[in-house]
């Protein structure tokens, strides 16, 4: 596929992330240009389309993605469409960024892999902390030995409005209380988390872990109707990195919202907090190093690892708009390192350990 200047993109979806995150993200890179939208009615649609400024809306997705000026397929749905409308991007031979997680199920995701290298597409998947410039800063640094040999990760996450708020939900995050889904707070808002720890420090190789479902029963804010939780808002997660690190994470669905990850070595400490109080994901982190001495300081990280989307804003779309701009380079013809429908299936095998090991009580392998 020839480069027509900028790469033209059709977003499947800007209701609710598509338009919170991509659509900014979008804007904020001079390669892309978002051309197109598509919605589940006409009118839902063309609202879209004229609130975001964008020039076609459609609603059927394989129609936009057959359209000779759009390059790129985003897909920014719920999960359990993901299947369905990445297949119909990759059928019309489109290069596809598709948000995490890639499918429902790690069946489903292999699938959607091995259809993509069949047809030699271009895909990218949303696990975008591993495009924020500190996440890439940490991972050199803790390949330099900044911290000396890591003997250990901790992280404790709290998500007090994901997804329920003391035992309420609004009814457009009612399908992530049913595990089916794909989307809750294991592959959402844990694996945010410990797919960058396995980015910055190193693989996975064996899991322990407790699911639970502390909300059972929660109460749909517009209808007052209580519907039945089987997905979990609490996941504890105690593993082993391949250098030999332990890992403990935490995430759980209250208290005061924040994160903070260290990083320990055996010649110093690095932490990561919130700069801007969102989630790990979305956030453009705070990093310090701690010495044995006691003395800490503040890092940024330099300015060459910003890549293109240098002058990007706060917000949702941050961590999107370095991911996108590192997708540019890949459809330019670079080599550079990308999470993509590869990195998404080796996360949903990681989710999978997790599950089984909380089922079993016994510690997993993860491959």
């Amino acid at each position: 596929m020839q480069r027509k200047g900028q790469w033209g993109v059709g977003i499947v979806g800007t209701g609710g992330w598509g338009g919170l995150a991509h659509v900014p993200a979008l804007a904020a890179l001079a390669s892309y240009e978002a051309r197109a939208v598509t919605g589940t009615l006409p009118e839902s649609a063309r609202a879209a389309a004229e609130r975001h400024g964008i020039g076609r809306f459609y609603t059927d997705a394989l129609e936009m993605a057959k359209q000779p000026d759009v390059d790129v397929v985003t897909v920014a749905v719920k999960v359990p469409e993901h299947d369905r409308l990445i297949r119909s991007a990759l059928e019309a031979g489109k290069h596809v960024y598709s948000e995490w997680p890639l499918a429902r199920t790690t069946a489903e995701a292999e699938m959607l892999l091995a259809l993509a290298e069949r047809r030699g597409i271009h895909h990218v998947v949303g696990l975008q902390a591993r495009a924020n410039p500190t996440v890439r800063y940490i991972r050199d640094l803790v390949e330099e030995g900044a911290v000396g040999r890591v003997l250990a990760v901790n992280a404790v996450v709290t998500l007090p409005v994901f997804p329920t708020t003391n035992g309420t939900v609004d009814l457009a995050h009612v399908y992530l209380l049913d595990e089916a889904n794909g989307a809750d707070q294991l592959t959402i808002g844990a694996a945010h988390v410990l797919d960058p720890i396995e980015y910055m420090v190193a693989p996975f190789v064996e899991v322990s872990a407790t699911l639970d479902t502390q909300y059972p029963e929660v109460s749909v804010l517009e209808t007052g109707r209580t519907v039945m939780a089987n997905a979990p808002d609490h996941v504890l997660v105690a593993g082993k990195l391949a250098q030999g690190a332990l890992v403990s994470a935490q995430f759980v669905n209250a208290g005061a919202p924040g994160f903070k990850l260290q990083i320990i070595g055996s010649e110093g400490e690095l932490v990561v907090t919130p700069r801007d109080r969102l989630m790990f994901q979305m956030d453009r982190l705070n990093l310090s190093i701690a010495r044995p001495s006691g003395d800490t300081e503040k890092l940024e990280a330099p300015d060459g690892y910003a890549s293109r989307a240098r002058d990007t804003p706060p917000g949702p779309g941050y961590n999107v708009a370095h991911l996108y701009a590192l997708f540019a380079e890949r459809l330019d013809g670079g080599e550079v390192e990308l999470p993509n429908f590869t990195q998404a299936v080796r996360t949903h095998r990681l989710m999978d350990a997790v599950r089984k090991a909380s089922a079993s009580g016994v510690r997993q392998t993860v491959e």
